[in-house]
């Protein structure tokens, strides 16, 4: 882990500065950038999310992300405003800041992006990993800035591990294991090399996985129910039932994407983020606050 000098923490005091977006993010096992909407990926641009299976930063053209139309996504839904989606491929319905936070998160690679929605809520999430970690971790925390009820969000991906080289779209999807539950876990498995991505979460607040067709579902509710369309050029999604929030209350969840030479080999974790991250990031807000008065 990545040790802490004396003029990172000194500098957590300073502005806040917006990096130019993308922020790649570059580890052992995984390569990817972050998008200045707050998704992985930026269009079609390489990388999208990159996996090394050996562990030794030899990143092949493989790339479960970019090939056809690329799907990386969050959506956010509650009562008062419907449905708003940032997605990498274009849709960008929250505006928000991109900032590279590894010189002081704690971890070797993180980035924080922080978004509002007109006057109803703000958006943060914080992407980031260790080098040795096969694994890109996030952790979202929104935050209602009137009263709001039956609150939701969605996070969601339409892998493609296998199109570079088979020319093949379709992955073996499911939800759960025999050890994992079905609303922790859901994964797409390249049918030639068995390359496996997921998305995972043991968060105490209300989720689900699920499986959608090729309607790429943006909806938290479709996930929320747990519909699994089975194998084919489909989209995964992690949805969170955050409920009824109080005009200046947040909710925080962590969650990750997770990734393995086969489903069995997934290390399914979401660490706790060092308190560090979020001092750090608690100063960040309160920076940014200042310079938006």
């Amino acid at each position: 882990m990545k040790k802490i000098s004396t003029v990172a923490i000194v500098a957590l005091f300073a502005p806040a500065i917006a990096q130019a977006a993308p922020i790649i993010m570059e580890g052992d096992y995984v390569l990817t950038q972050v998008s200045d909407n707050g998704t992985l990926g930026n269009a079609s641009n390489n990388p999208g999310i990159k996996h090394d299976i050996t562990g030794t930063g030899s990143f092949g053209i493989e790339d479960y992300l970019t090939p056809g139309t690329p799907h990386e996504l969050f959506s956010v839904k509650s009562s008062q405003f419907g449905l708003q989606t940032n997605n990498n491929a274009g849709r960008s319905d929250i505006s928000g800041v991109l900032t590279d936070t590894s010189a002081f998160s704690g971890y070797d690679q993180s980035t924080n992006w922080t978004g509002t929605f007109n006057d109803f809520y703000t958006i943060s999430t914080d992407t980031f990993f260790n080098d040795g970690d096969e694994r890109i971790n996030m952790m979202t925390t929104i935050t209602a800035l009137v009263d709001l009820t039956d609150v939701e969000f969605l996070r969601s991906i339409d892998p493609d591990p296998d199109h570079k080289t088979f020319a093949e779209f379709s992955t073996v999807n499911g939800r759960g294991t025999d050890t994992i539950a079905e609303s922790d876990f859901v994964h797409a498995q390249g049918t030639n090399t068995g390359l496996t991505i997921g998305l995972y979460s043991n968060s105490d607040i209300t989720h689900n996985t699920g499986v959608s067709d090729s309607s790429w579902s943006i909806d938290p509710s479709y996930y929320l129910a747990g519909n699994n369309a089975g194998t084919g050029d489909f989209s995964l999604g992690l949805a969170f039932m955050l409920g009824d929030l109080a005009t200046g209350s947040s909710s925080t969840f962590d969650y990750a994407y997770v990734m393995g030479e086969s489903v069995d080999k997934v290390k399914v974790s979401v660490p706790a983020p060092s308190s560090f991250l979020i001092f750090a990031l608690g100063l960040l807000g309160l920076a940014r606050l200042r310079k938006s008065k």
